[in-house]
């Protein structure tokens, strides 16, 4: 299957987007590629060289091939604009990068995510070749999926994607929120994505969460959580590195502290850390980590408890940005592998419930995107029809949403968007959709009218509705570099 893009008028994207410097972004040209994050084992082979380890920033070009091992994934950034990620378990040849012209990628098997950002002239093209058919793109959104079958799958984010099928040359055009498969033997077939089941992927989770982050700037976050005597040091490096590889799996670019560390930093009487010397971190995860064995059962099994307090830190300001509690269980064979699993399972649960959290919250924080909050939402067409309207204001990159847990919903709107004008854009163009719109600092909060043939949505404050907070807080917002 073919998946071809050509693509005009779009955005370009800036170098902080792409979370290179200006010296490095100039490093890169349109032949080139550029492995600008990554997570797990990833291994690169140059031409007919052997398979090597990757390295961040390292430069590709055509004839190089990139893999992804289990429970890993990468992302390469584009010279001209745009970029390409890896889920776990993938392979990928770069095939052309020729500026202008084609730039061409085969996908041998696993997921990829494509996005591409910046204006393409008219004959310029962008393919992405599976085994059973080649897809042709319009737009600037899909990802594309190749089983160990050869059956290809093409899904449409954003914009207008052509797929076309090797064996017979049958050709489709492609619809946001539309999907198209191929396999072995059998004909093309056009269908509606399941969106709400989409949103759950986590593949899918994982690019919502990195798309954000490019645009405010690729944040460092070091996650740095302290004992508070009872799960003791090893324990606690072992919650902090679950936790710091789960933020990664969703898109951060993160650190840990290690016991290499220990001489920079000083535990407060509150569980936070004071640094001796400066951390490149833009933002800290800090709190105690307490973890203590529950019972034994009558098969001589044990099992455990560990629990924390966390908090999002400025690490310019020194101050808390949002806070999470969480509890992890554990079960072994022994007190010492019960606490080890319930430390392991703390971190993770952390993680993934963090990670849309501080999304959200650094949109308020961070210029390069705005923070769209909905409430009354009756159906998945009123958020649809809102995002089309805010893509077509001048500036707009793009507006993406980020489910969050209890069922809301948030828009992040890619940008140089001022939030008064963004408002009044909304009020006047999405009149028939919306019944309020108000503005606190980065973030609007827009309350829709119920769809046709709905019921009106639950009162705020109602458990599970997606309501706006209350009183929110101003924001300082911190200059960017």
């Amino acid at each position: 299957m073919k998946v071809l893009l050509r693509a005009s008028g779009i955005v370009a994207m800036t170098c902080v987007m792409l979370g290179l410097s200006l010296g490095e972004r100039a490093q890169v040209a349109t032949n080139q590629a550029a492995i600008t994050w990554m997570y797990g084992t990833v291994q690169v082979r140059h031409a007919t060289a052997g398979w090597t380890a990757a390295t961040l920033n390292e430069l590709l070009k055509p004839g190089d091939a990139v893999k992804t091992g289990a429970d890993s994934r990468a992302e390469l950034s584009l010279g001209r604009g745009g970029y390409v990620r890896m889920d776990e378990d993938s392979h990928l040849l770069i095939t052309y990068l020729q500026g202008d012209g084609l730039s061409s990628f085969k996908a041998l098997v696993g997921g990829l995510w494509v996005t591409i950002e910046s204006a393409l002239t008219g004959s310029s093209k962008f393919q992405v070749q599976m085994p059973s058919a080649v897809a042709s793109v319009k737009g600037t959104v899909f990802r594309c999926q190749v089983d160990e079958d050869g059956s290809s799958s093409t899904y449409v984010y954003e914009g207008e994607v052509e797929v076309e099928a090797e064996a017979d040359g049958e050709r489709l055009k492609l619809a946001p929120s539309q999907s198209a498969r191929v396999r072995p033997g059998v004909k093309l077939a056009l269908q509606r994505m399941l969106l709400d089941e989409d949103d759950e992927n986590a593949w899918v989770k994982c690019n919502r969460h990195r798309d954000i982050l490019r645009h405010l700037g690729n944040p460092k976050i070091m996650v740095a959580l302290t004992e508070d005597g009872v799960a003791g040091e090893e324990g606690t490096y072992l919650c902090s590195q679950m936790l710091a590889g789960t933020l990664r799996r969703h898109g951060f670019t993160e650190t840990c502290i290690s016991r290499a560390d220990a001489a920079k930093f000083a535990v407060g009487e509150n569980g936070w850390i004071r640094w001796r010397q400066r951390t490149d971190a833009d933002y800290f995860v800090v709190g105690p980590v307490a973890a203590v064995p529950d019972k034994r059962f009558d098969s001589g099994l044990v099992s455990a408890r560990a629990q924390a307090a966390v908090h999002l830190i400025d690490a310019t300001e020194r101050r808390s940005i949002l806070k999470l509690t969480a509890i992890g269980p554990g079960i072994g064979e022994t007190e010492r592998e019960a606490l080890a699993h319930s430390l392991r399972a703390l971190g993770q649960r952390l993680g993934e419930e963090l990670a849309p959290r501080i999304v959200r919250e650094l949109m308020a924080e961070r210029e390069g995107a705005l923070r769209v909050d909905l409430s009354g939402v009756t159906s998945r067409e009123q958020v649809t029809a809102l995002r089309k309207i805010i893509n077509q204001v001048d500036g707009t990159v793009r507006a993406a949403p980020l489910p969050l847990p209890g069922g809301r919903i948030s828009l992040a709107v890619a940008g140089p968007m001022e939030p008064k004008a963004l408002a009044a854009t909304i009020r006047e163009k999405a009149s028939d959709l919306v019944q309020q719109v108000r503005v606190f600092d980065r973030v609007i909060y827009v309350k829709l009218k119920a769809a046709s043939g709905q019921q009106p949505p639950q009162s705020e404050g109602q458990a599970g509705a997606p309501g706006r907070p209350k009183n929110p807080r101003p924001r300082r917002l911190r200059p960017q570099n």
